[in-house]
């Protein structure tokens, strides 16, 4: 795995968690998007270091092509002068300059076909992340619906537990007892007062009654005569 992929990894990390972890998705996944553009900038930073390099390597691979071209004019120079041994010695030098350039050569096409392998990274990267902010929406809609979902099968299951027929069965239970709690009140209410003047109160009604009964006694004697 390249390091651009392990770099790359930290930020699908946040995404599945803002899926599996149903908190807050929309915080968790602008989080990853964030740490996922982080990822790219440096990415591409470690990219531009690998481009210059091979750069370099190129330009150090053209300047020893130029410098052998260059001495092998100079042999030909020398030749068309008559100086055998001066061209031997430029065609030793453009030698020399085509040995480091065969050198170089598969050094700088071994760079250029890494920072095209790295680019091709980049993109993904990039694409990767284009498509996470485009289903952002989504996802966050779907782990809403899948929280509400979970707590509507939670609130079932409790219910379930319990016990539809125990729940009706105490409630029928508790109107009951309220009843009997009704009809205790009452019955205290008219049992109530003090029981003292309640004595004398039958005590009157019955001498009532007795005066009654001799008042009538006298009538019937009167009535009699």
């Amino acid at each position: 795995m390249s390091i651009f992929s392990r770099i790359f990894k930290v930020g699908q990390a946040h995404a599945n968690q803002a899926i599996d972890g149903l908190e807050k998705p929309e915080v968790m996944l602008e989080q990853a998007i964030r740490d996922q553009e982080k990822a790219i900038r440096e990415a591409k930073q470690k990219v531009q270091a690998v481009i210059a390099t091979e750069r370099q390597s190129k330009a150090l691979l053209d300047r020893e092509n130029h410098e052998k071209d260059l001495w092998e004019q100079k042999a030909q120079l020398a030749l068309k002068s008559g100086n055998e041994e001066l061209a031997t010695k430029a065609l030793m030098r453009s030698e020399e300059h085509e040995t480091k350039g065969g050198t170089l050569q598969p050094q700088w096409e071994a760079q250029r076909s890494e920072v095209e392998k790295l680019k091709v990274s980049v993109r993904k990267m990039e694409e990767e992340l284009a498509e996470l902010r485009r289903n952002k929406d989504i996802i966050i809609a779907q782990s809403k619906a899948a929280d509400v979902k979970k707590q509507i099968y939670e609130a079932k299951a409790q219910i379930g537990k319990k016990g539809t027929s125990d729940l009706v069965a105490r409630m029928k239970a508790k109107a009951e007892r309220s009843s009997f709690e009704a009809s205790a009140a009452e019955e205290m209410a008219e049992s109530g007062g003090d029981s003292l003047e309640g004595e004398f109160e039958k005590l009157e009604s019955t001498a009532a009654s007795s005066n009654v009964q001799d008042k009538l006694a006298a009538l019937k004697a009167k009535l009699n005569k």
